[in-house]
């Protein structure tokens, strides 16, 4: 199997799990990672609801937005059969970019063909919000932990997504870190 047939099985799989009604799930889709003014005061893009590769955009694995308005609630990045260093510090670095235009996203990790998430993923991470190991694409009864962790994703965007519209008086923001040993 190769990383784009994984990552189509996924996406499938995904789709099945989720609440069409409420979002989409998009593959290859490119997602701002800023936006400037230019000497005339315009913004860069002029229109940032259509993001082009090349232009202050990245490409993204797996995409899950809201359905009414396109609005980016989680990022899934896809490697098959282990990931590198590189691939960390690169994967990263883009999410944290992600991050600058829409510091309500969640970005994550799916490392397919393997069961384990190695250490250097813990040494070189700094961007991403999860990670998770699946040896097979296809998600059975018994292995919907991942749509588990992407459901929990979503919500989490939600909430802090919320906190921007409604301009809230949050009292608190924990992150809980739950880490499944082999």
């Amino acid at each position: 199997m190769t990383e784009s047939e994984f990552l189509k099985i996924i996406k499938e799989e995904i789709e099945k799990n989720l609440d069409s009604k409420k979002y989409k799930v998009k593959t290859n889709e490119n997602l701002l990672y800023k936006v400037t003014v230019n000497e005339n005061f315009q913004y860069e893009p002029s229109n940032p609801s259509t993001p082009r590769r090349g232009y202050y955009s990245f490409q993204t694995d797996i995409l899950i937005t809201q359905q009414t308005n396109d609005l980016p609630l989680v990022v899934i990045e896809i490697k098959y059969r282990g990931f590198t260093t590189h691939d960390i510090l690169t994967y990263s670095t883009k999410a944290q970019k992600h991050k600058e235009v829409f510091p309500f996203i969640r970005y994550g990790l799916l490392v397919g063909g393997t069961e384990k998430i190695t250490n250097k993923f813990f040494i070189h991470n700094v961007g991403f919000d999860f990670a998770f190991a699946q040896n097979e694409p296809k998600i059975n009864s018994s292995g919907t932990e991942l749509i588990e962790i992407i459901k929990c994703q979503i919500e989490n965007a939600e909430m802090i997504l919320d906190v921007f519209i409604n301009k809230n008086q949050t009292k608190s923001f924990n992150t809980k870190v739950i880490i499944e040993k082999i």
